[in-house]
């Protein structure tokens, strides 16, 4: 049968549709940017933050010559790049108002707020800002983040291999001009 008079499918959702917000596999990630961002972080430092603490992956501690401690973990990403990813979750989470739908709201305000109680060191608030979370469907995401963080303390802290990136190498600069008693650049 040739395919004259046949319209062709495409795989995927039709363009132009969306998925919604409760339906989306990313829905704790935007949650997360948009508490970020609330705090008053850029688009790619925001998503960038919410893919590394929505990771499933180890979070790993590495020593930079007995001066700094190095956190780092691996990000599963959807696109071809981590750089990608980032920028579409950038993308989409700056798509989706924060006040359009509720439980994203309530989540974003209540990271938001929580990132002040930790700031402040408010543990109470801190407390009931994750029972807060916890109401709104956090709990397992929660755990998972609780678990890596448990791991993390558990393990070794190995030397650092490799290279910093222009902020980390800029304060490891200014850490060495400290302890030798210079004055910092």
């Amino acid at each position: 049968m040739s395919g004259r008079g046949r319209t062709m499918r495409r795989r995927g959702r039709p363009k132009g549709t969306t998925v919604p917000l409760d339906r989306d596999p990313q829905r704790f990630e935007i949650a997360v940017w948009h508490g970020i961002h609330l705090d008053g972080h850029g688009p790619y430092t925001s998503a960038h933050w919410a893919a590394w603490v929505m990771s499933r992956k180890p979070i790993k501690l590495e020593d930079v010559e007995g001066l700094l401690t190095v956190a780092g973990t691996e990000i599963e990403f959807t696109a071809s790049s981590l750089d990608k990813h980032i920028d579409r979750l950038a993308r989409k989470a700056e798509s989706i108002p924060v006040d359009g739908d509720p439980w994203l709201h309530m989540s974003a305000l209540a990271i938001r707020a929580f990132i002040l109680a930790q700031r402040t060191r408010n543990m109470e608030m801190a407390c009931y800002l994750l029972d807060v979370l916890i109401g709104l469907g956090w709990r397992e995401v929660i755990e998972r983040l609780c678990a890596r963080i448990d791991d993390m303390l558990k393990s070794n802290i190995p030397p650092r291999e490799g290279k910093l990136g222009r902020e980390g190498q800029a304060l490891l600069n200014w850490l060495r001009s400290v302890t030798k008693g210079e004055k910092p650049e």
